[in-house]
């Protein structure tokens, strides 16, 4: 198989945004609402872009836009609850993808150990505290060492393809 250089691969062109999201919406994910809180202030924001990084010492990361609400918020305190969603908790996603000047105003939470609200019902929730921040592009990249966790029955909310969808529990035969 031939190879080629590396100089010539680094000179090719990115694909455009439209292709990349045709992409990357062809990828299921599990659907989270990261929260914040900063004194008062506090936000909730649909998220699908979380990941494992570390079991040792126990790392997520998770990737907010600089102008979304949470990410200054994160920024101020140096901490971040991820909350896992249950497939029965879409309306949950549908309201935190949605800006509002009192996101928790209607919903109901707690505090973590962190300060930060928890989502109850969940399937888990991961309360973080950052440990690196990595600008790239429009985004942050947040690696949080998780400090707590909750963890409840059930199965998490996916989406792919710009829908929300259940997990199918195959048993064998």
């Amino acid at each position: 198989m031939a190879m080629c250089p590396a100089r010539e691969i680094i000179s090719l062109p990115s694909i455009g945004p439209t292709q990349f999201k045709a992409a990357m919406r062809r990828i299921a994910n599990t659907v989270t609402v990261i929260t914040s809180r900063s004194g008062v202030a506090m936000n909730g924001m649909t998220a699908t872009a979380v990941c494992s990084v570390s079991a040792e010492p126990p790392c997520i990361l998770v990737v907010i836009n600089q102008t979304n609400r949470s990410h200054a918020l994160i920024e101020r305190t140096g901490t971040f609850v991820v909350n896992v969603l249950s497939d029965d908790q879409e309306y949950l996603a549908q309201h935190f993808a949605l800006k509002s000047d009192d996101p928790f105003a209607e919903v109901e939470y707690r505090y973590g150990m962190t300060g930060v609200p928890l989502l109850p019902g969940c399937v888990a929730s991961l309360e973080c505290v950052v440990e690196s921040q990595t600008r790239s592009g429009t985004h942050s990249i947040f690696v949080g060492r998780v400090v707590n966790t909750d963890k409840d029955d059930g199965s998490p909310l996916l989406h792919t393809d710009g829908a929300f969808v259940k997990l199918e529990r195959h048993r064998p035969a």
